[in-house]
């Protein structure tokens, strides 16, 4: 099924019209430094956005969300645009409130997969406000496996990004407040795996890379739209590579070069860009992010990419996926501690998104490590209709959470616990929640 980009074991689509889309199923296995020392600065202050109620993007306190409604295997794949109004029932305030849930934890942003990119014409909007009204950054992803002829995905993108603004993305003139981040591609570095990556290598990933950020540069020019606060990145895999240079190998950490050699040089990933090489320096200089997804401790990624970030800085990085597979409750909360307190000195780490906020069911097997929540019995009330891909559409349950993963054992089953614990927030209370761990729902406002 197209558009399982999300998660720790990718379920990629089968060979369509992109060469993105011929991908086997895998498994995971510049400005001055003044200007980027005040972008860092702001970028980690205290204090809230201008404008809004939202806090700085860092010290970043995030959680993974691609909470689709089912319990079990198989689906039927729904859409992963978690931001569509007729998910509402489990996202906002007349339903299950995922958000409201969130901010209690204690975070400050949302990662997300498929906002833009999926081609399904409807509000974002509803997602976007409530987000801002509890305080949480959105991360938006767009979705990674789009058609990219060539591995070249402007076009794709910047229609995406243009679908995007008039989706609700877009407001007096900028980006919608509540957006933080834009998250272009989720581990490209599978695409040169692909069977028309011919010769194989790192362009293809790079190409990708720097075709999508030069299609959404193109999208807010053409709609003139101001980039703001807005930051860009992409999230690589941990796995083991070179960067395209040769320059740096590494779990990650060659993704960062890929994105230093291909601004400075395009045509090393075989690429002409239709932005001039300054815009594309000055929005990479301006807003770029480096970022990676991990299942690892904090203490061994730290080791592997801290002793050799100093060559990227004054860019930023951030953990795109905080795994933490396996990891008991006490090794999560420390974990997250130790990350904020590297990400308020301000010393080029932004700090993590917690993957996920709801165990992938649908996934099951090792997919049943991860998550803050599972769903519980109790059904609360239903989606809109939701599509898949092939044209069918049905209503879903809306199930309570449940902060137990029962199904792991001693504390590496109370995720949830752990971060609230980090994170100064609180698992008790919530519209949405089961009581206890047999996942029947606590007291409250009934909604249908």
């Amino acid at each position: 099924v197209a558009g399982r980009a999300q998660g720790r074991s990718r379920d990629l689509p089968p060979a369509l019209h992109s060469p993105i889309r011929a991908m086997p199923q895998i498994q995971r296995c510049a400005s001055s430094a003044a200007t980027w020392g005040f972008l860092l600065v702001a970028l980690v202050a205290g204090g809230s956005v201008a404008g809004s109620d939202l806090p700085a993007l860092g010290p970043l306190r995030g959680i993974a969300y691609g909470a689709l409604p089912c319990t079990g295997q198989p689906c039927g794949g729904p859409s992963e645009d978690m931001l569509l109004e007729r998910y509402a029932k489990q996202w906002g305030p007349e339903g299950r409130d995922d958000l409201a849930i969130m901010a209690g934890l204690g975070a400050n942003a949302v990662r997300l997969y498929h906002s833009l990119g999926l081609d399904i014409e409807e509000s974002h909007a509803g997602f976007l406000d409530h987000a801002q009204a509890m305080g949480l950054n959105i991360m938006a992803g767009f979705h990674t496996y789009g058609a990219c002829p060539g591995f070249d995905c402007f076009d794709t993108w910047k229609k995406a990004a243009l679908q995007g603004f008039r989706q609700g993305f877009a407001q007096s003139g900028g980006w919608h407040p509540a957006v933080g981040a834009l998250i272009l591609l989720n581990e490209p570095d599978f695409f040169e795996f692909s069977p028309v990556c011919q010769p194989s290598g790192a362009w293809c990933r790079v190409k990708a890379a720097l075709s999508a950020l030069d299609g959404v540069l193109a999208a807010e020019k053409e709609a003139g739209i101001s980039a703001g606060r807005v930051r860009l990145t992409v999230t690589w895999s941990f796995g083991i590579s070179t960067s395209i240079d040769g320059q740096v190998t590494g779990p990650g950490i060659f993704g960062f070069q890929d994105m230093v050699a291909g601004i400075a040089d395009p045509q090393i990933a075989h690429y002409t860009p239709r932005s001039t090489q300054a815009d594309l320096q000055q929005a990479f200089s301006t807003r770029w992010v480096h970022g990676l997804n991990t299942q690892s401790p904090w203490s061994f990624v730290d080791a592997m990419i801290s002793k050799n970030y100093a060559r990227f800085l004054p860019v930023p990085w951030f953990i795109g996926e905080y795994g933490a597979n396996g990891q008991p409750a006490t090794v999560i909360r420390s974990d997250l501690q130790a990350m904020q307190t590297r990400a308020s000195e301000g010393t080029g780490f932004l700090g993590t998104a917690v993957f996920q906020f709801q165990s992938a069911h649908w996934k099951g097997g090792s997919e049943l490590n991860f998550g803050l929540f599972r769903l519980g019995s109790d059904v609360l009330g239903e989606t809109g209709e939701i599509c898949d891909e092939h044209g069918g559409c049905r209503t879903w349950p809306v199930h309570c959470l449940s902060a137990r993963l029962d199904w792991l054992p001693g504390s590496l089953g109370d995720r949830a616990q752990a971060v609230a614990s980090a994170w100064n927030g609180t698992v008790a209370g919530g519209q949405g929640l089961c009581s206890g761990s047999g996942g029947r729902r606590l007291r409250g406002s009934q909604f249908v």
